[in-house]
Formats: structure tokens, C-alpha cells, sequence
């Protein structure tokens, strides 16, 4: 029997564990787990990652880019499997997602900015001018923000509102471009905790938000497109057999999202007055009334 170290930074990421868990099951691999949760201190994370390597075990599943750096950074040559890490080549957890030449693989959980382009223009197919609010500490945001100047079209620009702190968005109604067309979330832990208040001051304008923080949708954005954690996890166990039958990580490609989730908030929708596309409506996993 195979022992297996799980690493998490917080539970939010447990739908990830159970999917690792069912697909091995299901891929008839037997193993005994050791789960550790930092309870949202990432400072707790090395000590973990070294209890795990105490352990001996023979591969550790690491969720959040903390987890994984702290899987990774051990002295002992464990095997690590990581997922929903936004940005894995930028973390230095790998040299490069074809090749990551050490001992990580994974399976990234950004959705691809060119998807969520196109999800957006059939969203809200008369929009020409996107507002992207980001912290620019926050690597996960700049990371996503990068992505967009790449894939920007001259159908829709981006306008980019940038805060340094969250205390910067009480000045929120005066940052935002009053000819935005909607307002989009990229991931990023103080957009994140302050939700509640971006989206008070974008109701008073009836700006639309489109969220990359699923949790954000049904707490009042009007849409986004999300990945599926149980599904990430399905594939990280999937490379987990791999390496358990003698593959090294580092030639074990790191993926990305496969099939994005849409997720819709009816509610909101209606307090704008948008009316979502039917065939968005027929092919969205969630939809908040």
C-alpha cells in the first residue's frame, strides 16, 4: 500500500482532495493518507511539509501555491503534486509547464484568459470596455492581468484599475471609469475579502462584476467562469499513478483547466436588467436565482 501526504493551506480546497481520493479509488490505487491543514497560516506550512517527509511518504498532493512551495522546498526528494496553483513557472515550482525538470507536477487551475474573453463577449455581447480591478501585490492578479493585455481584442479594450491596499477601495467610486461597460474580478486574496464592498458600490451604478473567486457569484457577481476543484483533483491523481508506477515529476507535463465551469447569478442579472443568452443558461453547471 501506497502513503500519501495531503498539504492544504485552508479547507477550501477540500472538493480537490475528495476528487484525488475518488480517482485513485477508482484506478484501483490503495493508499494510506496523512492530511495536514495549516488552518490559513502559511508559516505552519514548512513544519507540515517536514511532518509529511517524517512520514516517508511516497508522494504529497499540495493544494494552494503555499503548499506547493513548502512540498516542494523539503530536502527529501518527495514527489509533489499540486493543484490549483494559478501561476506554477512564476512560483518556481516548475522550470516550464511542458518540461518542469524537478520534482513537481500538477495541474494549474487559472482559467485560460483567451476562455474567459470569449465566455465575457457572450455574456454581455454589446460590451466594448472591461474594468479589471487588481492589488498589485498580489502576484496571482498580475499574473492574470498579463494574460489579458495578451488576448485583448479591438472589440473589447481593457481598463486597468490597479489599488495598492485594501483601504484604497473605500475610493472605489472614484476609481472606476464611469463608460465601463462591466467590471472584472481576477483572483486575489484582498479583492477577495473585500468583496462585499466592491460589489455595494458597483450595485449603486448597476455595473456588472464578472468573478474569478467562484464563492463571488452567488455573493452577487453576476457571472463567471470557474474551475471545477473535484475535477482538478481527478487529474492530479491521475499523474499520482504515474509517479506511483516509477515516472519521474519532472517529465510529467503540468496541466490547465480542461472544461471550465460557467456559473450564473439570476438575481443579480435581474436587478440589472440583463437578460443571460439562453444557450449560456442551457450549458451553465450553476445558476443563482
Amino acid at each position: 500500500m501506497y502513503t500519501i501526504g495531503i498539504l492544504q493551506l485552508t479547507q477550501n480546497l477540500d472538493d480537490a482532495v475528495h476528487g484525488f481520493k475518488a480517482e485513485l479509488t477508482e484506478r484501483g490505487i490503495h493508499a494510506e493518507f496523512h492530511y495536514l491543514n495549516a488552518d490559513g497560516n502559511i508559516d505552519e506550512l514548512p513544519k507540515l511539509a517536514a511532518q509529511l517527509a517524517a512520514k516517508k511518504v511516497d508522494l504529497i498532493f499540495a493544494c494552494s501555491t503555499p503548499a506547493a512551495t513548502a512540498a516542494v522546498n523539503l530536502s527529501e526528494n518527495i514527489p509533489v503534486i499540486f493543484t490549483p496553483v494559478f501561476d506554477p513557472v512564476g512560483a518556481k515550482l516548475v522550470h516550464s509547464m511542458a518540461e518542469p525538470g524537478g520534482k513537481a507536477t500538477g495541474v494549474a487551475g487559472m482559467v485560460k484568459a483567451e476562455d474567459k474573453l470569449v465566455f465575457i463577449n457572450r455574456l454581455l455581447p454589446t460590451a466594448t470596455k472591461i474594468g479589471i480591478l487588481y492589488h498589485t501585490a498580489d502576484t496571482n492578479s498580475i499574473v492574470e492581468v498579463e494574460n489579458f493585455r495578451k488576448v485583448t481584442t479591438s472589440k473589447i479594450s481593457l481598463v486597468e484599475i490597479s489599488i495598492e491596499k485594501s483601504e484604497d477601495l473605500s475610493d472605489l467610486p472614484d476609481l472606476l471609469p464611469s463608460d465601463i461597460d462591466a467590471l472584472f474580478l481576477p483572483i486575489g486574496k484582498i479583492i477577495e475579502e473585500n468583496f462585499a464592498t466592491i460589489v455595494y458600490y458597483t450595485d449603486t451604478i448597476e455595473l456588472p462584476i464578472i468573478a474569478s473567486h467562484a464563492p463571488n457569484i452567488p455573493d452577487g457577481a453576476l457571472a463567471g467562469l470557474v474551475s471545477n476543484h473535484y475535477e482538478l483533483g481527478r487529474e492530479c491523481a491521475a499523474k499520482a499513478e504515474l509517479i506511483l508506477k516509477g515516472a519521474q515529476p519532472k517529465t510529467i507535463p503540468v496541466d490547465t483547466v480542461k472544461k471550465p465551469e460557467i456559473w450564473l447569478n439570476q438575481f443579480t442579472a435581474e436587478n440589472l436588467g440583463i437578460l443571460f443568452p439562453e444557450d449560456l443558461k442551457e450549458e451553465a453547471t450553476e445558476v443563482f436565482e
